[in-house]
This record gives structure tokens, C-alpha cells and sequence, in this order.
């Protein structure tokens, strides 16, 4: 599977049955379906044992364990470094190998604290990185897609977006998160049957409420 087939796929994942008979055709649907059946199950090798072992404890940090599965559950760490491999340009990829290595060094500066141990102290600094990351990077772009028509991929996403996205995509995409955590919502939004509308105005064209115009 290329690049562009890896965004069809998600594409096909995330949008449902509303692209059939219009964007793809039966038999390009089941291509794609087929190539993402057995995604996860690939080997990857481009990470290190511990950058490995830290992107495990960021998505642990991002969707952990309650009473739900975790992103670690779902192998969303495993997604990650397909993805980072396969489907990254080297400029992505530069970007998310200098996040990494960014991380690292503040864990090596502390000291005491190993990547491998799991422990509670590391996970309270990895935590507050990854807020400190947030802040940081909070006037980029990839923070307004969702107020975009039309949402888009953002290739000039700094490392904490791309971290956070591929951590929720491979969690919702996966056997683990879409049969257990993922909720169908039928109608997004509130339903108000009492708008008031102007004379020529269609019900579709309200961008707010109040707005007659």
C-alpha cells in the first residue's frame, strides 16, 4: 500500500458507507479494505528500542487504560511506526525523529529516570512535555482544521499534532477501539425544531443560531 492508498483507506474508515456508489468503486473498496485488514500485523523496524519504548509510554499518556482499552490495547504504538516508516515524507518524518529526540533528551537530563521503567515519575514528565509541546505549538495550523470545511491532512504539523493524531486514528481505526470504545452518533449535534427562519431562507443554510440572514 503507497501513501495516497493509506489515505484512501483512512478516508474510506473514517467517512463510512457515504463514499460507496459515488467516490470509490465496489471492487476499489474491497482493495483497500483488504490492504488495512492485515496493516498492523506488519514489521516495522525504523525506531530504535527506546524510541520504541517511548512512543509506548506517549500513547499510554495520550488514550491509557480505564475502563476502557488503552492505545497501547489497540497497538496504536505499532501503528505509529508503520506510519512514520511507510507513509511520512523525510520532511514529516525529520520532524517526528526531532520530537522524539527532543523528549529524550529531557528524560536523560533528569537523571535517574530510564525510558524502560514505566514509572510514575516519568510518566508525570512525559506528561507535562507533552503539555509544554501543546503550548508551545498551540497557534499551528493543525489546531484549526476542524473549524475548516473541507478538513484536510496538514504535512507542516509539529511533532506533538502529528503524535496525538496518529495516536487517536490508530486507536479508532483499530479492531480493539472500533468495536469497544467507538459510539455511533446518527444525528452529530443538537436537533432544534424550533428555529426561526426568514421567508426565502432554507433550513440548511443557517450558519448559527439567530443568524436569519
Amino acid at each position: 500500500m503507497n501513501r495516497r492508498q493509506f489515505l484512501e483507506f483512512t478516508s474510506l474508515i473514517l467517512a463510512g458507507s457515504s463514499l460507496a456508489g459515488n467516490t470509490y468503486s465496489t471492487e476499489h473498496q474491497q482493495q483497500l479494505f483488504a490492504l488495512g485488514k492485515n496493516f498492523i500485523e506488519q514489521p516495522a523496524n525504523i525506531f530504535s528500542d527506546s524510541q520504541r519504548q517511548l512512543v509506548r509510554n506517549l500513547v499510554d499518556i495520550i488514550i491509557p487504560r480505564t475502563d476502557t482499552p488503552g492505545a497501547l490495547d489497540a497497538k496504536a504504538d505499532h501503528f505509529i511506526e508503520l506510519t512514520v516508516a511507510h507513509y511520512m515524507t523525510a520532511e514529516e518524518r525529520k520532524t517526528f525523529a526531532a520530537g522524539l529526540g527532543e523528549l529524550q533528551a529531557v528524560i536523560d537530563s533528569a537523571g535517574d529516570l530510564a525510558i524502560e521503567a514505566e514509572s510514575k515519575a516519568l510518566t508525570v514528565l512525559l506528561t507535562e512535555q507533552l503539555n509544554n509541546l501543546e503550548e508551545r505549538h498551540s497557534d499551528a495550523a493543525w489546531y484549526q482544521l476542524g473549524n475548516r470545511v473541507g478538513n484536510g491532512f496538514d504535512s507542516t504539523a509539529p511533532f506533538i499534532c502529528q503524535l496525538k493524531e496518529l495516536t487517536v486514528v490508530g486507536f479508532f481505526m483499530s479492531e480493539v477501539g472500533a468495536t469497544q470504545v467507538l459510539r455511533h452518533n446518527p444525528m452529530p449535534g443538537i436537533f432544534d425544531g424550533e428555529t426561526p427562519l426568514a421567508t426565502d431562507q432554507p433550513s440548511w443554510s443557517r450558519n448559527r443560531p439567530g443568524d436569519l440572514s
